[in-house]
């Protein structure tokens, strides 16, 4: 088949898998589960998930030479995902996936501020595009300011972190390797905070939380195939897919209707997202055929 069809399929799957997974994660939190509890059974049963399909393929769990770097990063990761989480119970489906846009504008700034990448004034001004559309969501002063959308903001500028950790030693270890360790060590880091806050889930509860983790492997594993195929530039435009697909899964599962302003504000963060996909997919083609 054309390796862009396939592409294509890996990615609608990956949008798809995302979707479901925030209405299992609001089903769990809606029948009593604690944000802490959802984070350790998505990385509990992500990790088994993830250690049979390693062994099912390979007969062997293999070893990496980033220990120490990526249990540094899970601390983030683990951070990143219970403020997500929190932010999913709280807010309306569609309002918490728009703000989760605003991930690759903190990672293009912070690559900025912290990494001493270059960042012309085209991207810095699609970055500031960006936040004003988080501005139209939001609309601060109009409405009130509520904590669910300050902590998937959160978890968006940790997830910025965390890919900008990652790029350190991504390139010099194995796709399943990496989600083995950062599985592993997310569920150790996960053990304490879920101790703490512990009430034994129903056990419609537990279901939804282990589906959780059971598609978050999934979603890993079509992203990076999908990745494997394509550039992610040409990827980009899926990812606004993902909006469309919880609104409407929201709908049917809880009736929520997103207003305008979620819509507008959605479209104002990924066109500047998609913009410095672009832009970066340009410089590194620059760069390439600069060497060449």
């Amino acid at each position: 088949m054309n390796p862009a069809l396939v592409a294509t399929g890996y990615a609608l799957a990956t949008v798809l898998i995302t979707g479901i997974q925030n209405i299992t994660i609001r089903l769990a939190a809606d029948d009593g589960a604690h944000a802490f509890l959802v984070v350790l059974f998505r990385n509990l049963f992500g990790l088994l998930s993830v250690m049979a399909i390693i062994l099912w393929t390979e007969r062997s769990l293999p070893r990496t030479r980033f220990a120490m770097p990526i249990a540094l990063t899970c601390l983030v990761h683990v951070a990143s995902m219970a403020s997500g989480y929190y932010g999913i119970a709280v807010l309306p489906l569609n309002e918490s996936a728009a703000l989760a846009f605003a991930m690759p504008l903190f990672a293009t700034a912070g690559a900025a501020l912290f990494l001493g990448e270059t960042v012309r004034a085209r991207r810095w001004s699609a970055v500031a595009a960006g936040f004003a559309g988080v501005l139209v969501i939001l609309r601060p002063g109009i409405i009130p300011l509520e904590l669910g959308a300050l902590m998937v903001l959160l978890s968006a500028m940790l997830g910025a972190a965390i890919t900008l950790l990652f790029k350190r030693f991504v390139a010099r270890e194995q796709a399943m390797t990496l989600i083995l360790y950062q599985s592993l060590f997310s569920t150790l880091l996960s053990v304490p905070p879920a101790l703490a806050a512990w009430e034994a889930p129903t056990g419609f509860a537990a279901a939804m939380m282990i589906a959780n983790g059971v598609l978050g492997t999934l979603g890993w594993i079509t992203f990076l195939r999908a990745c494997r195929l394509a550039d992610a530039s040409a990827l980009m435009p899926f990812e606004f897919l993902r909006l469309p697909v919880v609104a409407v899964l929201a709908f049917l599962v809880f009736g929520e209707v997103p207003d305008r302003w979620v819509w507008i504000g959605a479209a104002v963060i990924f066109a500047s997202t998609l913009y410095i996909a672009h832009r970066e997919a340009a410089v590194s083609r620059a760069s390439r055929d600069g060497a060449a």
